[in-house]
C-alpha cells in the first residue's frame, strides 16, 4: 500500500485506512476507482491471466479540499480535442467468430449471458481535462468522473449507477438493454418502445436482475431486497437503456468493503452466473479490462457510498487512449446487431474524431416507460 509490502489482504487495508479517513473528514472521506481486474483479488480460486497494466488495481485518495466547479461556455468553446482512431472494434466477420464461440459455451451450459467487449485505441494529444469537459458536454452523463493520476487519466462517461448506499439502505440500477436515439423524435420515440416491448432484452435484462438480488441478499437483511421500475426506460443523449432497481436493507455488521466483496463486479458487465462468465471473458476478449467496467465512486464520513459501472469510460496514458465498447451475448444474439450496438456505444467519440460538433437529440417530448 503506498509503495509498502503489506502482508493483509487489499480490502483489509482499504477499510482500515477509510476508517481513519472517516474519522478525519467532515465532506468526502475517499474518491477513487476500483479496476475489474481487481477480480483476480477477489476471485483467487480462478486462474484469471494476470494483468500487466502499471495501474493500481485499487486507488482511493483522502481529498484535503472540496471545491464546487462550474464549466464555463468559454472552457468549452476552446475545448476540440481530436481523437486518431488507431484500432477499431474487430470487423463483422471476426465479431461473429467470437459470438460463435459464446454460444458454444452458452450451449455448453457454461452460462447464460456473456457481457463481452472489445476496445477502441486512439492517439490523443490534447489535454486529458479538456477532453473529458468537450465530452461530457455532448454526453451528459449522469455518473460521469475525471480522475487524474499524474501517469494516466479516467475520463468516465457512464450513464449506469453501480449501487449508492444512504442511512444503512442499499440500491443498484442493473442495465441491460439498448437502442440508439433518434434525432426524429416520432422514431425516437418508437425505438424506446421498441426496447420496452423486447421480449429478448427482458429475458437479459432479468437475466442481470436476479444476479444482483442474490448480490444484495448477502449483505441485505433477510427477506429485505426487492425489485421495482424493473424493465424501466431511461433515455441519454445517445442511447436508450433498459434499467431496474434492486434495493435493501444493508444488515448492521456490513462494512464498506463487504459491500464491495459482495457485488463486485457489478453483474451487467459479466454476465450470469458470475464467475463462470468472468472465465470465458478472460479466454475471449484477448485483452485486459483494468477500470473499464471497473468502478469509480466515493464514500461520505458517515459510510454512505456512490459507485458508478465504469462504461463508457476512457483511459489515457502517454497520449494513447483505450475505450472498450461491448454488451451481453445470449443465445439468440445477432452477431451483427450486437456489433452495431457496440459500435452505437462509441458514438460519443464519433463526432470528436471528425472534429465537429454533433447534432444534439431534441429530448422535449421524449417518452419514458416503466411498469409503475
Amino acid at each position: 500500500m503506498n509503495g509498502k509490502l503489506s502482508h493483509e489482504s487489499p480490502l483489509e487495508l482499504f477499510q482500515k485506512t477509510l476508517d481513519n479517513w472517516k474519522s478525519e473528514s467532515n465532506e468526502l472521506s475517499a474518491v477513487g476507482y476500483i479496476s475489474y481486474d481487481f477480480k483476480n483479488i477477489l476471485f483467487p480460486h480462478i486462474a484469471f491471466s494476470n494483468p500487466n497494466s502499471t495501474q493500481p488495481l485499487l486507488w482511493f485518495g483522502k481529498p484535503k479540499l472540496v471545491i464546487p466547479y462550474r464549466i464555463t461556455e468559454s472552457e468549452l468553446e476552446t475545448a476540440s480535442p481530436v481523437f486518431r482512431l488507431k484500432k477499431d472494434i474487430p470487423p463483422p466477420h471476426e465479431y461473429k467468430e467470437s459470438i460463435r464461440k459464446i454460444k458454444t459455451a452458452l450451449s455448453n451450459g457454461d452460462s447464460y449471458q456473456i457481457n463481452f467487449t472489445q476496445p477502441k485505441k486512439f492517439e490523443i494529444t490534447d489535454n486529458p481535462l479538456e477532453i473529458y469537459l468537450s465530452i461530457r458536454e455532448m454526453a451528459r452523463p449522469h455518473y460521469g468522473m475525471y480522475l487524474n493520476q499524474k501517469d494516466f487519466q479516467i475520463l468516465s462517461f457512464s450513464p449506469e449507477q453501480f449501487f449508492r448506499t444512504k442511512n444503512r439502505k442499499i440500491e443498484s440500477f442493473p442495465m441491460k438493454g439498448t437502442r440508439p436515439r433518434s434525432n426524429d423524435l416520432i422514431m425516437d420515440e418508437r425505438l424506446a418502445g421498441e426496447l420496452f416491448q423486447s421480449v429478448k432484452d427482458r429475458a437479459e435484462h432479468l437475466m442481470i436482475v436476479d444476479l444482483i438480488r442474490n448480490d444484495l441478499g448477502k449483505i441485505c437483511d433477510y427477506d429485505s431486497v426487492r425489485v421495482d421500475n424493473l424493465y424501466g426506460i431511461q433515455s441519454f443523449e445517445t442511447v436508450h437503456q433498459m434499467v431496474s432497481r434492486v434495493y435493501g436493507q444493508l444488515q448492521n455488521s456490513i462494512t464498506e468493503s463487504d459491500i464491495i466483496r459482495a457485488l463486485f463486479p457489478g453483474g451487467s458487465i459479466t454476465g450470469a452466473p458470475k464467475e463462470k462468465s468472468m472465465e470465458i471473458i478472460d479466454t475471449l476478449e484477448g485483452y485486459q479490462r483494468g477500470i473499464y467496467t471497473g468502478c469509480l465512486g466515493y464514500i461520505q464520513p458517515n459510510g454512505d457510498m456512490d459507485f458508478n459501472i465504469a462504461i463508457r469510460t476512457m483511459t489515457i496514458q502517454n497520449e494513447k487512449a483505450v475505450y472498450p465498447v461491448g454488451g451481453g451475448i445470449v443465445w439468440d444474439s445477432d452477431s451483427l446487431e450486437e456489433w452495431q450496438e457496440a459500435q452505437q456505444k462509441g458514438a460519443i467519440l464519433k463526432p470528436f474524431q471528425e472534429n465537429v460538433r454533433p447534432q444534439k437529440v431534441n429530448h422535449e417530448k421524449t417518452q419514458q416507460f416503466s411498469n409503475h
